[in-house]
């Protein structure tokens, strides 16, 4: 009597004991994956809706008016201009909306004459020219060390 030389091959033994194992894994894990998955879709239902801020859009006005020419020019003379100032700052980090909103400016209204440092330079030291007296008031109350020199 001959023998069926397949029950005795080494590699017909490891396919069948690994399909085994397989089939076992996959009759635990799959009911364990699809009561998870119900439960992300059930968080997700419960989580409240972040409430984004509106996208800030650029509005193009054409400059038919005179008086918008003037301010136009009045804006471009006080934002518009590349800083004396050494870039020596620091890193600070920005909403990606603002930054978008700020590359068009630059390069809209600036006609590639200015950088972003330069025009985030200008609006800072306006805003400090204009509430120098808000921001002292504010810290002479706490210390009188904390005075901001007006430059």
């Amino acid at each position: 009597m001959i023998l069926n030389p397949i029950y005795y091959n080494d590699t017909t033994i490891m396919i069948g004991i690994i399909v085994c194992c397989l089939i076992v894994f996959a009759v635990v894990m799959i009911p364990k994956a699809i009561k998870h998955r119900k439960q992300v879709k059930q968080n997700e239902s419960e989580r409240p809706i972040p409430i984004e801020e509106p996208e800030v859009k650029m509005i193009l006005i054409p400059n038919n008016d005179i008086s918008l020419e003037k301010s136009m020019a009045d804006y471009k003379r006080q934002f518009i201009a590349n800083t004396k100032e050494p870039r020596n700052g620091k890193v600070v980090g920005i909403r990606k909306k603002y930054h978008t909103r700020i590359s068009q400016i630059v390069e809209y209204i600036g006609d590639d004459e200015i950088t972003i440092f330069s025009y985030l330079d200008n609006v800072l030291k306006h805003h400090f020219e204009t509430f120098h007296n808000e921001i002292s008031e504010h810290y002479k109350n706490i210390d009188d060390d904390y005075l901001i020199p007006r430059r």
